[in-house]
């Protein structure tokens, strides 16, 4: 059985085109809940906080519907090494689509995310929640 989103299934009918949908990489995203984890070392908190303040500030996390899992810096370490500035932050999307146009939102884009330019080295990814 094939399953659908509402925007694939009118893209499939010629409803909507294409462009219009929020991915990158498939031209289609999921209406199911994902979490976004942003992992990697800061190298300056500084800047971090200006950056961080700034995203607060835009309202996008409440526009998404997206919430804070965590605190980023861990309360312990039960196996392996890590770096005093490693962090590691969950976000939780109620679907992929709004986590990818919470990513590509101009505002983010030009805005806020010029604001932790080398202030550290950071892997962001999407995970489906079970």
């Amino acid at each position: 059985m094939i399953r659908r989103t509402l925007p694939a299934a009118l893209v499939a009918i010629g409803a909507l085109t294409a462009p219009a949908l929020a991915s990158e990489n498939s031209g289609v995203c999921s209406q199911n809940p994902v979490v976004m984890v942003i992992d990697g070392v800061t190298n300056d908190r500084q800047q971090m906080a200006i950056y961080g303040q700034a995203l607060k500030e835009s309202g996008l996390h409440q526009h998404a519907g997206s919430y804070y899992l965590n605190d980023p810096r861990p309360i312990r370490i039960l196996e392996g090494n890590r770096g005093q500035n490693h962090v590691t932050l969950l976000i939780n999307f109620p679907s992929e689509c709004a986590a990818i146009d919470f990513w590509n939102s101009p505002i983010y884009r030009q805005k806020i995310k010029p604001l932790r330019k080398n202030a550290g080295d950071y892997t962001i990814e999407l995970y489906r929640l079970l």
